[in-house]
């Protein structure tokens, strides 16, 4: 079957086309198998192609960002993976909305508000994942979610249609956006208000400060493990119960913050997730919380 996956892919696209990908190359946890196909298409038509003929052959489909927020097992995923960081990262503001590509990284995004003196995008500045990633999961950061800013998304839908919806439309919740499976984020428009350059600038020194005092942002990871329950911060409860430092493998979880899980250099993707599971059963077991991964977990 995986055979038949790359042969399908084969000249289907001009952007790039890779077989038997370690994923681990291309998530910021640095961990999982092979990827059967990765497709980087490099505009729209492409994209369509790639939806139609995964739908006919009934092809599996995993739409991926910059890889943030994700493990991928070790035996990889079969199928086809889909990234539109290579030809989706436009952005530009019409006087009244910041239009921008699902491909573009959110730290592009910040940097353009910054040169056109528009506020709001601040405390997105140094989060490593891209603009369709952050909608797909309503990124946030210190008390700010994205959907706060969202006027409308742009979906592409399997059958090829375009569809625009707008914020009042969409159905955010935290770290989550829903909307149909087989759909996909192709842009986003955003409503900033004017601010004074200055200002700004000094907004993002102090979020970025804060992220390099509080997160272990030298080692890869995947950001925030679990989702913070009604009854405070994850990493409050995962260090309460004495695991901050706790290590399988070369997996570990950080001394400096406990809901984030840091590869130490060759761990593997059964090594972190064999350590989510202990922190799940010593929270419930001590504090009788039950902590929701704030990760995606996919493939075999």
């Amino acid at each position: 079957m995986a055979r038949d996956y790359r042969k399908l892919a084969e000249g289907l696209i001009e952007g790039r086309t890779l077989f038997d990908v370690p994923m681990r190359q291309l998530t910021s946890l640095r961990v999982g198998g092979p990827a059967d196909v990765v497709l980087f298409p490099k505009n729209l038509e492409e994209l369509k192609k790639v939806l139609k003929i995964a739908k006919r052959k009934k092809i599996p489909l995993f739409i991926l960002g910059r890889g943030t927020n994700l493990i991928v097992k070790d035996k990889g995923i079969r199928g086809w993976v889909v990234s539109l960081t290579q030809g989706f990262r436009r952005v530009f503001f019409d006087g009244e909305f910041v239009e921008a590509e699902a491909g573009l990284s959110l730290h592009q995004l910040v940097q353009y508000t910054i040169q056109k003196g528009l506020a709001g995008m601040e405390p997105f500045f140094g989060i490593p994942g891209t603009v369709g990633g952050g909608l797909a999961m309503n990124a946030g950061a210190w008390g700010v979610e994205i959907k706060d800013l969202v006027h409308s998304i742009t979906f592409l839908k399997e059958d090829g249609e375009i569809l625009e919806r707008e914020s009042s439309k969409l159905h955010f919740s935290y770290r989550c956006l829903s909307f149909p499976n087989p759909w996909v984020i192709i842009r986003g428009r955003f409503r900033l208000k004017r601010g004074r350059k200055e200002e700004i600038l000094e907004a993002v020194k102090s979020y970025s400060e804060r992220r390099r005092r509080t997160q272990p942002i030298e080692y890869p990871s995947a950001g925030s493990i679990f989702k913070n329950p009604k009854e405070g911060p994850a990493g409050k409860w995962i260090e309460e119960v004495g695991l901050k430092g706790f290590r399988l493998g070369q997996a570990m979880i950080s001394e400096r913050h406990a809901n984030f899980i840091i590869n130490q250099g060759k761990a593997t993707a059964e090594e972190v997730l064999h350590l989510m599971e202990w922190i799940e059963k010593k929270v419930y077991e001590e504090k009788g919380i039950s902590l929701e991964r704030e990760v995606r977990v996919v493939g075999e």
